[in-house]
């Protein structure tokens, strides 16, 4: 004997375990053709694609061959699920053959005829019991079941059993289905934001690269071609790996387009100033100072480089506070703009430019020392020396001409 409240309990834990409906139902098919001694036991269920109701599995002594059987939208066992209002027809939420016999004999009138052809469409997939499995008003699919073995009529609680079976298989099915929606809804999402995610590294990508373009034109404009952003990038990564500083991944990326950017506000600095062979004014001077927030400015848009622009806000500031544009001191300023500060100083000192010659080796590290604490941070000064004797000071000694090479000079200008 059966205990049908334990079954149900099982089969709503087997239900939960089960991520394809399809072997959901093959399992309840198994189940009750089983447990229950039917000579067979079959399950219909909507195909959405094909719009018709097709088996999905039977067994059992005289199964179905499911797959020469058509069931369409309008056969009249489906229409017989599918009328409004109530249907007499059924009996305890389940179409019984042996229910259906007594009305067969009213075959003139219009609802004996519709009657007959449920009774007929019964008898022809040899289904004792028709159990619907609803969804919200959603006929999914039909439980349908052969004779008994032992040819005993099937009880109220056999026919309860199968009811509240087939409504959590429905449950169950369109949970799974709505699942599966989610997951595609998010796939397709993913790429989406995917697509948009390469779009814009694109975009980036391109406006990084006028960037780029825009500080050798500031550099062009301002200093003589000795390659100042080249070298000033190089001389940067070998102070900052003097430092300990781990350029692993993005990180090097941020220092290097800090290093190459650092000046490209200078683009919105008239010529005049940036020409000048004299010292400037005042009044000129305020002017320059704008070059940082222009920079800022335009940098702004590289949102994947928000670091970057922090540098570029941060590379005039000093380390005993007496910088601009903020006035930052020690450690609040980024360490990034603290090697951008010394290797652009002591490059802007080697090199000749429209006001003035190029200094001495000794002498640009001289000043470097001389301001270490005060304008550039002292670590950075001495990493900065440290990897210059280790790695190119031979080549600075020897790229830096006589002519260039004056000694005691007038400190230039510093920005």
């Amino acid at each position: 004997m059966i205990n049908y409240p334990e079954a149900l309990k099982n089969a709503a834990k087997s239900m939960v375990r089960f991520k394809n409906p399809d072997n959901l139902l093959r399992m309840i098919v198994r189940f009750i053709a089983k447990e229950i001694g039917l000579t067979h036991a079959s399950i219909l269920v909507f195909d959405t694609v094909r719009q018709r109701y097709t088996f999905i599995d039977s067994r059992g002594e005289s199964k179905l061959p499911v797959h020469l059987i058509r069931i369409d939208s309008d056969h009249p066992l489906i229409l017989s699920f599918m009328g409004k209002g109530k249907k007499p027809h059924l009996y305890k939420d389940a179409l019984l053959l042996s229910h259906l016999e007594k009305f067969v004999e009213s075959k003139e009138s219009s609802r004996g005829i519709k009657i007959k052809k449920v009774f007929d469409s019964m008898k022809s997939i040899k289904a004792s019991v028709c159990v619907p499995s609803f969804y919200q008003g959603e006929l999914l699919g039909v439980l349908i079941l052969g004779e008994k073995k032992d040819r005993d009529d099937f009880t109220h609680e056999e026919l309860s059993f199968f009811h509240t079976l087939a409504s959590d298989a429905a449950m169950t099915i369109k949970n799974t289905e709505f699942q599966s929606q989610l997951i595609d809804r998010n796939r397709q999402l993913e790429e989406k934001l995917a697509e948009i995610k390469r779009l814009r590294k694109k975009e980036q990508e391109t406006y990084f690269q006028i960037m780029l373009s825009l500080a050798r034109e500031v550099r062009e404009k301002d200093d003589s071609t000795f390659g100042h952003l080249e070298a000033v990038e190089k001389l940067g990564l070998m102070t900052a790996e003097e430092l300990g500083i781990d350029l692993s991944g993005k990180k090097r990326d941020i220092l290097i387009a800090g290093l190459r950017l650092h000046d490209v506000g200078k683009i919105g600095i008239p010529d005049s100033i940036l020409k000048k062979e004299d010292k400037l004014t005042p009044e000129e001077w305020l002017i320059m100072k704008q070059h940082v927030d222009k920079g800022v400015k335009i940098l702004e848009p590289l949102t994947d480089f928000k670091d970057v622009v922090e540098i570029v806000r941060c590379h005039h500031e000093f380390y005993n506070g007496k910088g601009y544009p903020r006035g930052l001191k020690g450690s609040e300023i980024p360490i990034e703009s603290s090697i951008v500060s010394v290797v652009d100083a002591f490059h802007a000192m080697i090199s000749t430019r429209c006001y003035k010659k190029g200094f001495s080796l000794e002498y640009a590290l001289g000043e470097l020392n001389a301001n270490s604490g005060e304008q550039f941070h002292p670590k950075v000064v001495e990493a900065f020396i440290s990897a210059l004797k280790k790695n190119m000071y031979g080549y600075y000694k020897s790229r830096i001409s006589e002519e260039r090479q004056i000694q005691h000079e007038e400190k230039p200008n510093t920005i």
